[in-house]
Order: C-alpha cells, then structure tokens, then sequence
C-alpha cells in the first residue's frame, strides 16, 4: 500500500502550476496538521491488513511544514499504520526552504528520499515560471540536501519553455547532470486551462511552446541520459540503476493507494476517492467527522470525499493507459490475469492502429511504446479511452 499526504499550502502560486495549492493561507497551516493527522485515522481501520510501502508528501510545498509538525504528521502515520522498515518516504521541496538544519531535521524523521523543484538552472526562466529561487539557490539546495545525509535525490526539470533554444535547455541539463542526483524528472510545459500561464497564452502576450522545439529537446534528452547513466523507466522520469520512484510506480501499475489532505485522491478496495479542494472546508468536514466518531462511533470518509466505482472498461482502460507510461510496457499475461482476457479483447482495433502508425509494439509478450510513441503517447492514449466516461465524483 501507498500513502500520498497532500500540504497545499505555498509562499506564491507559479503562472503554469494547475495543481490544487494555494498561497496567503498560513492562517489554516495550524488546523491543517491535525487534520491530517485524524483523516490517517479514519482511513486505519481499512488499511489494516496493509504494509505501507512508500509514503510520498506532496503539495503545494511540504517543505513549508515546521519540524514540529512534521514530526506530528510522520508519528501520527507510524502509530496508525504497518509501515515497512525499508519504505521510501518522500518528501517534495522548493530549493528556498532547504537549509542544513530543516534538511538534518527531516533525514532524523525518516524522510530518505527528497524531490526538489529546481525546474531551470537559468534566472531569466525562473523568473518566466515565477519560481522564487535561483539558479545558485537550487544548487546550493541539491548540496546541502547531500551535506544532511539525503542520499536519494530528484531534481524536477521543465523543458519546452517559451523561446527556449536547444542550447538553453542543455546548459540547464548538463548543470544538473553534474549535481549527479539519483533520479531526473523532466516535463515537458504544459499550458494547463485556469493557469495564469494560459491566460497569458490566450491574450497572446506569451506564445505557445513550439512542439518542432520540444520534440527536438525531448529527443537530445533521452540521449544525452542514457550516455550519463541514468535509465530512462517513464515518458519524464530517469534515475539511476535501483533509484526509480517507488511511490510514482503504484500509480502507473495501477495499484492501490490512498490519498490524504485537501483535494487528494485514492484508489481503494475498487474505489476512487476525491476529497474537497478548500484547505478550509476540508479543515471543517475532517473535524467534523472526527467529532461524530468520538460521540458516536460513526464519522465516515465519505463526509470528506466523493466517490466512484469505476467499471470494468474504465479499470482495463486505466490499467493499459498507464502501464504504457513505463518503458517496461504492459506484459499481455499478467494483464489477461487480472482482467480474464488480454489487451485486445477490448483495444484490439487500437493496438492494430498504433502498430501500424509505429507508435507501439510487440516486445517479448509485452505492449510497449516506441521511441516515436514516446514522443506521440497522447495520441495512442485518446485512442484507449472507453466510449463513456464514468459519472462524476458527487
């Protein structure tokens, strides 16, 4: 089993993020933490029969977080769950907030593995990303990540940037290459609708991202990786041979997780769960939730979050979607074991398709991407979607 344990709260909100955070609510950080801490145990009895394989705290900035309540966050997890002795506890970071001592803090709570958002190693293109760091401040991050005794790092990369030439996104992959993290993500920039960035987009005061250029920077990067040593195990992430994500694996091997805080989801027992986006309504229904179960017994994560059953083509659908994220692929036996027929019982039309087009193929019993279809993977995925689309979480 995985735990996520969502911390939505940031100093400032970046033009291109679309994910659910928030700046200018310090006033909740207070409430928050216990809240956290009582929907872990609303979730326990469930999750019971379960060993905690990895935990991934994730934001917003879970950096943010005092060591004070981080301890209370990771005692509160240990006391409610089976957490396995060798689990990987990640902990995503903005570079500002990683100084020696928070860093020496965390690394003694158990956090062993740590996710950095540099995104650039230039100033100008922080500054277009509205990150609020450095350059130099990232790299002084990754090293004292390094000093405090982390000794499994991810640094997050944006390529793609508006007028990016080739040339500006190889200083910055070069730069990072030589900071010799164990784990590279690098994404490509998404102009995501509601983002500040695609407004910008829609006025025309910003262009688009050039997919000629993308397309070209994606190529170099697989290359110039895999000559440092690092495999490439997803469309946008690297590591070193025995570094990949645990936590990220659960969720393309469409495996069990659940999913703690504002706006975060699970995938349960069949189920698929979304809590309330507020930080603030989410504050309010954990609590009274938390209440009802002391006064009476009841007090029910459906007070928290809404839910769904999704059928059987949406699982099949899921399951091949996401396994073909991974280079590994999605092998044809064990997806006939767990859904009682194989990949083309249900997709065959596609999979015939993109064997034509060369965007997948046939690997020693395994459905794969090619390199073209690694570059095109939209392309294939629509094509996978069932016909209807489950109802909305209510």
């Amino acid at each position: 089993l995985s735990l996520y344990l969502h911390i939505p709260f940031c100093t400032a909100k970046c033009g291109y993020c679309d994910f659910n955070s928030y700046e200018g609510l310090d006033h909740l950080v207070p409430d928050y933490t216990p809240a956290l801490v009582r929907e872990l145990e609303l979730w326990a009895p469930a999750a019971r029969s379960h060993r905690v394989e990895t935990v991934f705290l994730g934001g917003g900035t879970p950096s943010l977080t005092s060591l004070d309540d981080m301890e209370t966050i990771v005692r509160g997890l240990r006391d409610q769950y089976d957490v396995a002795p060798d689990a990987e506890w990640t902990l995503e970071a903005n570079p500002t907030e990683l100084t020696q001592e928070h860093l020496e803090g965390l690394r003694a709570l158990g956090i062993n593995r740590l996710s950095i958002g540099v995104q650039s190693l230039h100033d100008d293109e922080l500054e277009l990303l509205d990150r609020q760091h450095s350059a130099e401040r990232a790299v002084e991050g990754v090293r004292a990540a390094r000093a405090a005794g982390f000794d499994n790092v991810n640094m997050d990369l944006i390529f793609g940037l508006i007028d990016q030439p080739l040339e500006r996104w190889q200083g910055t992959l070069e730069r990072a290459i030589e900071l010799a993290p164990e784990h590279l993500s690098c994404y490509a920039l998404t102009v995501e609708p509601g983002t500040l960035l695609y407004y910008q987009v829609q006025k025309g005061t910003l262009p688009e991202p050039d997919p000629d250029v993308v397309a070209e920077q994606y190529e170099w990067t697989r290359d110039r990786l895999a000559g440092a040593g690092y495999e490439q195990y997803e469309i946008s992430n690297w590591a070193r041979p025995g570094h990949a994500c645990r936590h990220n694996l659960v969720y393309w091997r469409a495996e069990p997780y659940i999913g703690v805080g504002a706006g975060a989801h699970s995938f349960f027992a069949g189920q698929r769960l979304a809590n309330v986006d507020s930080p603030q309504r989410y504050v309010e229904l954990v609590n009274a939730s938390h209440e009802e179960r002391a006064a009476t017994g009841g007090g029910t994560l459906q007070q928290i979050a809404g839910g769904e059953t999704p059928d059987a083509a949406t699982l099949r659908a899921d399951a091949l979607i996401l396994g073909l994220r991974l280079l590994e692929g999605v092998s044809r036996l064990e997806y006939a074991d767990r859904f009682g027929e194989p990949p083309e019982a249900a997709f065959g039309g596609a999979i015939e398709r993109h064997f034509r087009t060369g965007l997948l193929e046939d690997r020693d019993g395994r459905l794969r991407l090619t390199s073209r279809g690694l570059l095109l993977a939209n392309e294939v995925f629509v094509d996978l979607l069932p016909d209807t689309e489950p109802a909305p979480a209510p």
